[in-house]
């Protein structure tokens, strides 16, 4: 605004000032005859339009330098901006140079880390190298001695199957022995207590005969229980404990029967804590074990007969073919 009055003043005062100029002489030369006003009028024309051509060239000028302003603030604010920012740019600056130092100082002790990783790396693969070595000498004795180890178990199988056909053949007898025993406990039994005739040297008739009433599990040094009783003359076998007890002073026989379907048979015919008699068979294929003994033995009055597993634990005893007989055969007769 303040061009703009400076302008519009300049031109007033150059208007004020033009007929001044125009004034002039005659053909005369006397000076007092004034020119006409037409030039006048085209004069103001002309300073109109050089008015008006001012006027909008200072509106532009104002426009321009309003904008100018503008762009000035603009500039300025984004200077502060500007400086704001190189401020905090420098200060990541810093943090960035401290960072990139601390990282150079874990580089470094990376470094010498790895070095020493180096180091025990080389004597690893030292060690691992004479170690191969060492393997490569052992395995080749290993396999010497894995293929000596199968001649031997090559042998010791021949050896366990001529074994196995020859107990399998020696079961086939004992079942057939057991068979022929059964058959004739009945006619023992039955000429036993015909023993009563008049001179006969058996006054009293002790003879029992026990069976499992049932599949059991037994232990090791644990008394076989038979606990079903089918004959008992005499009434000294109890059924509960498994233990015949001597009523007769005399020599008696004694037999027992054990089948096992888990495992070896191992037993024995006990006498007061004292075997007498051993039960052994072996454990043949899917048909397991059976085995039986028969012995003869004197007793006093009082003295306690068992059979007693001899085993491993667990063994499982089967109830068809295990039994427990025995009977007197003959007093002992004292002269008084």
């Amino acid at each position: 605004m303040l061009m703009k009055t400076v302008l519009i003043s300049t031109f007033f005062l150059c208007f004020q000032c033009e007929p001044l100029r125009n004034t002039a002489t005659d053909e005369q030369g006397n000076g007092s005859k004034l020119v006409p006003q037409v030039e006048q009028i085209d004069i103001d024309k002309e300073l109109q339009k050089e008015l008006n051509t001012l006027e909008s060239r200072l509106a532009f000028v104002e426009s321009t330098f309003q904008n100018f302003l503008n762009g000035y603030n603009d500039l300025k604010q984004n200077y502060g901006n500007l400086k704001t920012q190189y401020s905090q740019a420098m200060a990541r600056i810093h943090q960035l140079e401290n960072v990139t130092q601390q990282t150079r100082q874990e580089i470094s002790a990376q470094n010498s880390q790895y070095s020493t990783l180096e180091s025990i790396n080389s004597n690893l693969q030292k060690t691992v190298d004479n170690t191969n070595v060492r393997l490569s000498n052992s395995t080749s004795v290993l396999w010497t001695e894995i293929s000596n180890v199968t001649d031997e178990v090559i042998n010791i199988s021949d050896m366990t199957n001529r074994s196995f056909d020859f107990l399998k053949n020696k079961n086939v007898i004992l079942e057939n022995k057991f068979q022929e025993i059964s058959k004739n406990q009945s006619s023992i039994v039955s000429a036993l207590n015909h023993i009563t005739s008049p001179g006969s040297r058996n006054s009293n008739l002790v003879v029992f005969v026990a069976q499992l009433s049932r599949e059991i599990l037994i232990s090791t040094h644990e008394i076989i229980i038979f606990d079903k009783s089918q004959l008992n003359e005499g009434h000294g076998f109890d059924s509960t404990t498994g233990v015949f007890t001597a009523t007769t002073q005399g020599i008696y026989t004694f037999s027992a029967s054990v089948e096992s379907d888990n495992r070896d048979v191992r037993g024995a015919i006990y006498r007061n804590n004292e075997p007498f008699v051993y039960i052994l068979g072996l454990f043949v294929d899917q048909k397991g074990a059976f085995a039986s003994a028969m012995s003869y033995v004197h007793l006093d009055e009082g003295d306690r007969v068992w059979v007693q597993w001899t085993g491993g634990v667990n063994g499982r005893i089967g109830h068809f073919r295990s039994q427990f007989t025995g009977h007197l055969l003959r007093e002992d007769f004292t002269i008084s």
